[in-house]
């Protein structure tokens, strides 16, 4: 199968999307944009291959996630998969939160994780962001899918790129965990606690990994 076909046909604008998102889908589809529509483990949208991703997030559940240090964990997995990790805070709303508070962790999605942080106003606004995001990445060569012309060298390359393929797992940490355990068969077969233990995994993220490679595979249907 033609990864590359599915992806971007007849060159027009392709956007990886969570499935959940389907207000957004609806205005993205309906401004021409080929949605793939899928459950993804780090972001709401993908733009480009390992490059941009997007989360988006209502204002109240924005502030929700810095009350809760929900934020850090979600921006640390899109730091570990993608250049340019970007949040959008779509609307307005009354939930209260300490001034300091806010600006602080806004100050550190900026300069701890390097995420980019846009405003929209609603789903149609937020639509419209991701779509022009989408085509100025894909129009300068950042496309979705498999890069052509960069095949791994060797064993070792290959085993770094299958591991680095699972939602949450970059290259660097996929080359830690090959390094600990040996092969992918071991990471496969080890516990929550092994995992958790290599740096930059710890144990809620052992556990979303754990879980993907473990759950029974059922197919989401569009």
């Amino acid at each position: 199968m033609d990864t590359q076909k599915i992806l971007k046909p007849n060159n027009k604008i392709v956007i990886l999307a969570d499935y959940r998102e389907r207000e957004v889908i609806d205005h993205l589809e309906k401004m021409g944009a080929v949605v793939n529509k899928m459950n993804l483990k780090v972001g709401d949208f993908i733009c480009s291959s390992n490059r941009i991703a997007i989360e988006r997030k209502t204002h109240s559940d924005f502030v929700s996630s810095i009350i809760d240090g929900r934020i850090f964990e979600q921006m640390n997995y899109m730091k570990e998969n993608f250049e340019k990790p970007l949040v959008i805070v779509e609307g307005y709303s009354n939930r209260n939160i300490n001034e300091n508070a806010f600006k602080a962790t806004v100050a550190s999605m900026i300069t701890k994780f390097g995420v980019s942080l846009v405003s929209t106003m609603n789903s149609l606004d937020t639509a419209k962001m991701i779509y022009w995001i989408a085509k100025k990445e894909q129009e300068t060569g950042y496309d979705l899918g498999f890069k052509h012309g960069k095949k791994p060298r060797n064993d070792s390359d290959l085993q770094e790129f299958i591991l680095s393929s699972i939602p949450g797992i970059s290259k660097i940490l996929a080359r830690r965990l090959l390094e600990n355990f040996g092969n992918i068969e071991n990471v496969v077969n080890a516990q929550e606690n092994e995992l958790g233990k290599i740096k930059g995994v710890g144990k809620k993220h052992a556990q979303k990994i754990k879980k993907l490679l473990t759950d029974k595979y059922t197919r989401v249907l569009d």
